[in-house]
């Protein structure tokens, strides 16, 4: 993969969002800038490649960089990885490196093991100060190192594709909201063996101008029956918890 000489930045860019699974992701207010860019590059980030059990898998990861009219510069980060019975490829595309190696995690774990893919190239990543803990726990203080919280309940729901999702009411309350933070809840567990299931909870907490927290709960899963990423939002932990349960024994499955 890399930069192709007849394509214009605009051009290339369409191309990546035409392709990937995700391109909501991406703030609307990046892709505006990115539509201006003068210039690209695409850079190779990572990779992995699995041989056993077959059938093969690859994961690879790119940088694609945007040169702006004023002399700046945009990032996208592009994850491709093979479909699990390894008969195609699918495309994600996310504006932070953070977000980017989480994908990474998950594609690897399916792929059979946890560890940083082979060859890779790591450029600065912005440092996040999660906090560990499960979902419903009240804590004495919270930090919240995320900003722009209303754009990204904004993008969460949006890509939320369960029928019960949370809806404007719930953007109406998180538009003032003043700080996110995001934990990993260390449950449901993915199936020991099997390597193509990925299945995670998410705490979103959102600081609101009061000095009250809302939490949405996020359910990531490739539960689909063609590994197609899915995402799923909920106003409690439990009942993300009941939908990964269900999912799982449609599938055959024990979290």
């Amino acid at each position: 993969m890399g930069d192709k000489a007849h394509l214009t930045p605009a051009h290339h860019l369409e191309e990546l969002l035409a392709r990937a699974q995700n391109p909501f992701d991406v703030p609307d207010e990046t892709l505006e800038r990115l539509r201006s860019a003068v210039m690209f590059q695409v850079e190779l980030y990572g990779w992995r490649h699995r041989n056993t059990p077959a059938p093969a898998l690859r994961c690879s990861s790119f940088r694609h960089v945007f040169l702006l009219a004023d002399g700046s510069s945009l990032l996208l980060w592009e994850l491709c990885y093979d479909t699990p019975d390894g008969t195609g490829e699918l495309h994600e595309v996310y504006d932070n490196a953070e977000a980017l190696r989480r994908s990474e995690r998950r594609v690897h774990r399916r792929m059979g093991g946890t560890q940083e893919p082979e060859g890779t190239v790591r450029g600065p990543v912005a440092s996040f100060d999660f906090l560990a803990g499960t979902g419903g726990t009240a804590y004495a203080r919270r930090e919240y190192p995320e900003s722009d919280s209303p754009e990204h309940a904004r993008r969460l729901l949006r890509r939320a594709e369960n029928p019960d999702r949370p809806g404007q009411e719930t953007l109406r309350l998180l538009s003032s909201a003043l700080g996110h933070h995001i934990t990993h809840v260390p449950k449901p567990r993915v199936h020991p063996e099997d390597w193509q299931v990925w299945c995670a909870v998410y705490e979103h907490a959102f600081l609101l101008a009061d000095g009250s927290e809302v939490s949405l709960y996020e359910l990531e899963h490739n539960m689909t029956g063609s590994g197609r990423l899915v995402c799923e939002v909920y106003l409690t932990e439990s009942v993300a918890d009941q939908a990964a349960h269900r999912l799982a024994r449609e599938r055959g499955l024990d979290l």
